[in-house]
């Protein structure tokens, strides 16, 4: 089953112009491109597929962008260099034909549209050993009846010139789910039980998952960038329970390379 790499959408994110110094001031610019890589079926799963995963994001005018990384699209309608905020959402592929029988017999879980908003801040080192630094929250709900529930997502990031042409960036984000949301992902209803064999199982709210990443960027021309990321993610104890998980994995990489035109 072919899905979106996330792991692709910290690949891309640091091409910048050419610098006559190792500055960050600008290593966000106008950019199309995408990457293919591989990871697991679905979370949980010990099965790997691979796919493809768009990457785009246009200035708006100062500080202002959208910004689309595989299935997250983010926004900034603020024109500050240390405070970002606006609209954000993110595509919840679901699971389909799965290789384990006991999990295919559970039945198909259709793909879900989350919709919501980003605040974050960000900061810009052009002192010493100059970097980019960003932390924020996305606060999201479903929009396509689904599960429902509200999702909470901190996340980090750092990128750090290793020269004018090369950035390398390193990340940490988790997922705190909605009792309904987990339960859609990892629950096995009493229905489901009988059909594979499977125990009942109903998680509740709380932290789904943690998710840390590395990743390296290279400017080939002034248009071209190539990079390659991997993404560790851990499941947490209140999902990494379920039956779904114990006959696949809590714990899944993923990785890609990706390749971007800047302008």
């Amino acid at each position: 089953m072919k899905r979106f790499l996330a792991a692709t959408l910290p690949v891309l994110l640091a091409a910048g112009p050419a610098v006559a110094q190792p500055s960050l001031n600008d290593i966000l610019p106008n950019l199309a491109g995408g990457g293919v890589g591989f990871m697991g079926e679905y979370l949980g799963s010990r099965h790997t597929s691979f796919g493809f995963a768009p990457t785009a994001r246009v200035a708006l005018g100062g500080e202002r962008f959208v910004g689309l990384y595989g299935p997250f699209l983010e926004s900034n309608v603020i024109d500050n260099r240390f405070i970002q905020a606006g609209p954000a959402a993110v595509v919840r592929l679901g699971r389909s034909n799965a290789e384990d029988t006991r999990v295919r017999a559970l039945g198909d879980l259709d793909m879900a549209l989350e919709l919501g908003g980003r605040v974050s801040l960000s900061y810009v080192n052009t002192q010493g050993v100059p970097f980019r630094a960003r932390a924020g929250l996305t606060v999201t709900g479903d929009s396509t009846g689904r599960y429902g529930g509200v999702q909470f997502l901190p996340s980090a990031s750092i990128w750090v010139p290793l020269s004018h042409t090369v950035f390398v960036g390193a990340g940490v984000a988790a997922r705190f789910g909605s009792a309904s949301q987990n339960n859609y992902y990892f629950g096995v209803s009493p229905q489901g039980a009988a059909a594979s064999g499977l125990a009942p199982f109903r998680p509740g709210s709380g932290l789904t998952h943690v998710t840390a990443w590395p990743s390296v960027v290279w400017r080939v021309t002034d248009s071209w960038a190539v990079g390659v990321g991997f993404a560790y993610t851990r499941l947490g104890d209140g999902v990494s329970g379920s039956p779904i998980v114990r006959v696949g994995s809590r714990d899944s990489w993923v990785g890609g390379v990706g390749v971007a035109y800047t302008w």
